[in-house]
């Protein structure tokens, strides 16, 4: 019998693994983006206080140190999102401040945007 052998080249194997991996980076993004959208509305509606230098500093470099040391088990997704809301929180207080004059709709708009442009390369690709 003439049976057909199907088989990949290693290029091909290394193009899939490669569009594998952007979607992954494409989603977690587009996830991260939109966590922080959702904190920073959230910071804004309930005009939280800015947090001071030393709290932002220690929280910023803190979640970022646990996001490296957990890279490589599941706690490093959570230490991703705490990081990014994190982000959001304090960028609360500025976006209050652009309200005040007018601008803060067009600056979470752009963040929304952002992360819906990198969901819509996700479900492209």
């Amino acid at each position: 019998m003439n049976d057909p052998m199907v088989s990949r080249s290693s290029a091909q194997a290394s193009v899939l693994q490669t569009n594998k991996v952007l979607r992954n980076t494409y989603a977690l993004l587009s996830m991260t983006l939109l966590w922080s959208a959702v904190v920073a509305a959230f910071s804004m509606a309930m005009n939280l206080p800015r947090p001071g230098l030393i709290l932002m500093l220690v929280g910023f470099y803190g979640l970022l140190f646990l996001t490296e040391k957990n890279r490589n088990n599941s706690m490093g997704l959570v230490f991703t999102f705490l990081f990014t809301g994190f982000l959001g929180y304090t960028t609360g207080p500025i976006l209050n401040a652009y309200v005040g004059a007018g601008m803060g709709d067009v600056i979470v708009t752009a963040l929304g945007g952002t992360a819906l442009a990198f969901l819509a390369l996700l479900l492209t690709r």
